[in-house]
């Protein structure tokens, strides 16, 4: 970020760039005043791009700077020290965990929790002051066509009555002695021809169906209802690399809406075949841990799914079932040395523009807010602040995504650095200093990025 000497007045102005500084960063905020030069200051080190300064500038003197003067928020040196894990258990659960009721969701709160900061405030409500900005990247084709391609996700609904589960009794009778293998495969087969880059399947365990639903209703299955199939889809890798620009949330539109298409027609499939089917999308149950049991990948400390070919990169849908498939089973090492490399690296948190990511190595079994589950450990995200940033951006939000080291092209040197990670885990400090000098993770510009679907 740079300040315009040229453009930029205090004398005829309330200070608005640091009030919105300082509500971002608190007191330590990277944005200061300079009484010898009559104007502000911005710590370059500890700037994290929010753009909530440039937002706030009547005057526009506040601009992104190019990229000849652009300097490292961070030296890639100065980085947490790993150490060895204490389990080899893909996650750990209290003993006294409670089902996550929906309503508390972060998404669902906005509309139906007066008591949140941004009630009925949706993630567009700023979108038309950042258009009127001309910030590269941030403009109204790239804003449309993002909202324009989440019209399948948002009307899934309609497209399937499969979503709703209790008026979903199997339309054909179950073959008398089921083949599970077959079954299984012909399954995964379907979701990958459907455009599912990664499946699985996972015993369901019931901790992870949310307790009530965003009405109040009590999320209640049939016993037979004991397999969760786990789709992951791939985000586009260049336009991600845009975020927080809207190229990043046309890559996530997509991914949702894609979602959508794979669940809905894969669930019609099941019932087809003589079984129940339970299309779930974001709903009825959390992604993450589902994912995680059917050897998807692992938590990461952005609290997303780290998957091996993708990393973080994916968009999760589920679907539930009474179909007797043969279970997957989590990959205990990936998921040790996923946690241990995240204890030695803080990419996702240094460069979150709302600062809603924990620094440190140590872990939690509980967050600050009711939008975060009790009872897992791991690290906990304040999602109240990282949806007020998509507020006053406009749009979503990808830095996490975009930053994280296991994002790359699914390619040899990925999967090089994959084993580097799992085998030899004293030299993660390496790999994430590595990453910062070979560029990965930094903001792409929003202009040319499109070039390769010319």
């Amino acid at each position: 970020m740079q300040v315009r000497d040229t453009l930029c007045n205090p004398e005829k102005c309330s200070g608005d760039c640091l009030d919105a500084c300082k509500h971002v960063h608190g007191e330590d905020s990277p944005l200061g005043f300079s009484r010898e030069a009559r104007r502000p200051i911005i710590n370059l080190n500890t700037c994290t791009e929010c753009l909530a300064c440039l937002r706030e500038c009547p005057f526009d003197a506040i601009v992104i700077a190019t990229s000849s003067g652009e300097k490292s928020r961070q030296s890639p040196f100065a980085l947490v020290s790993t150490r060895d894990a204490s389990t080899v258990r893909p996650y750990e659960v209290s003993d006294d965990y409670q089902r996550f009721p929906e309503i508390d969701v972060i998404f669902a709160r906005v509309y139906h929790d007066p008591d949140f900061s941004h009630y009925t405030r949706g993630i567009y409500s700023d979108a038309r002051r950042m258009i009127d900005k001309r910030i590269p990247g941030y403009g109204r084709a790239d804003f449309e066509l993002g909202a324009s391609t989440w019209k399948l996700y948002d009307n899934r609904k309609q497209a399937s009555e499969t979503y709703d589960w209790q008026k979903t009794p199997a339309l054909r009778s179950k073959p008398s002695k089921p083949d599970r293998r077959k079954l299984t495969k012909r399954i995964k087969r379907a979701a990958k021809f459907l455009g599912a880059a990664l499946i699985g399947v996972a015993d369901l365990d019931r901790r992870w169906i949310y307790s009530t639903s965003i009405e109040g209703d009590e999320y209640i299955f049939p016993e037979g209802i004991n397999r969760a199939i786990v789709v992951a889809i791939e985000m586009d890798y260049d336009l991600i690399d845009t975020s927080p620009a809207y190229p990043a949330a046309v890559a996530t539109a997509r991914g949702y809406s894609q979602m959508a298409y794979i669940e809905i027609h894969l669930a019609e499939f099941i019932q087809r075949m003589g079984y129940r089917a339970i299309s779930c999308g974001n709903n009825v149950a959390l992604s993450v841990p589902l994912a995680i049991d059917a050897g998807l990948g692992q938590y990461g400390r952005h609290g997303i799914l780290i998957t091996k070919e993708y990393g973080p990169r994916v968009r999760i849908a589920k679907i539930l079932t009474d179909m007797p498939l043969i279970p997957d089973r989590p990959d205990a090492e990936f998921c040790k040395s996923v946690v241990e490399f995240c204890k030695a690296c803080e990419k996702c948190a240094i460069t979150c523009p709302s600062q809603s990511i924990p620094y440190g190595i140590d872990r939690t079994w509980k967050g600050m807010t009711k939008s975060n589950n009790p009872g897992v450990k791991k690290w906990f995200v304040e999602p109240e602040t990282c949806y007020a940033f998509w507020v006053q951006n406009g749009n979503d939000c990808s830095n996490c995504i975009r930053s994280c080291p296991y994002n790359k092209p699914n390619n040899l040197l990925h999967k090089f650095t994959l084993w580097v990670i799992q085998h030899m885990p004293w030299l993660n400090r390496f790999v994430v200093m590595m990453d910062y000098l070979f560029g990965f993770g930094r903001q792409r510009n929003p202009q040319t990025v499109w070039a390769k679907h010319d």
